[in-house]
């Protein structure tokens, strides 16, 4: 067995399995060289050919602005969503005429922090320096 690795497809062959012709470019990887390029790509890293042919693991190239601007919005509407239930029952029990489990002050922290996920965007680091709000997790924690 012997594994070999083309530069003009991006892929490894094992010429113990591979019975169709081979790529004109291909050469031989060691099994150790392979085992490693493989563990690099587990780890995130993308194999490709290094400027003499040989494979080589690099950092992943970053997503394009506009992938980076869409995952940030979803980030934000998750978190959005997530804090609704807070605001919906402090609401509710405003309307009830019951003691509430947020202060008026919370609740005002509350809305805060959900109006500062709106303005994510308009961060001027936006989409890829993006500094998320925290809310203070003893505000959460009175989900009993």
């Amino acid at each position: 067995m012997t594994l070999l690795f083309s530069p003009s497809t991006g892929a490894f062959y094992d010429d113990g399995f591979w019975d169709a012709p081979l790529p004109g470019d291909v050469s031989e990887v060691s099994a150790e060289d392979h085992a490693a390029l493989l563990e690099a790509a587990g780890r995130g890293q993308v194999i490709q050919a290094g400027p003499d042919g040989v494979p080589v693991a690099v950092d992943a190239p970053a997503p394009p602005v506009e992938t980076l601007a869409v995952m940030a919005r979803r980030r934000r509407d998750g978190e959005i969503d997530r804090l609704r239930w807070l605001v919906e029952r402090h609401r509710d029990e405003i309307t009830l005429g019951v003691t509430t489990t947020l202060t008026a002050e919370d609740f005002i922290l509350v809305l805060q922090h959900i109006q500062l996920l709106r303005d994510v965007p308009d961060q001027a680091g936006f989409p890829d320096q993006i500094e998320w709000p925290v809310l203070a997790p003893e505000l959460l924690a009175t989900a009993a």
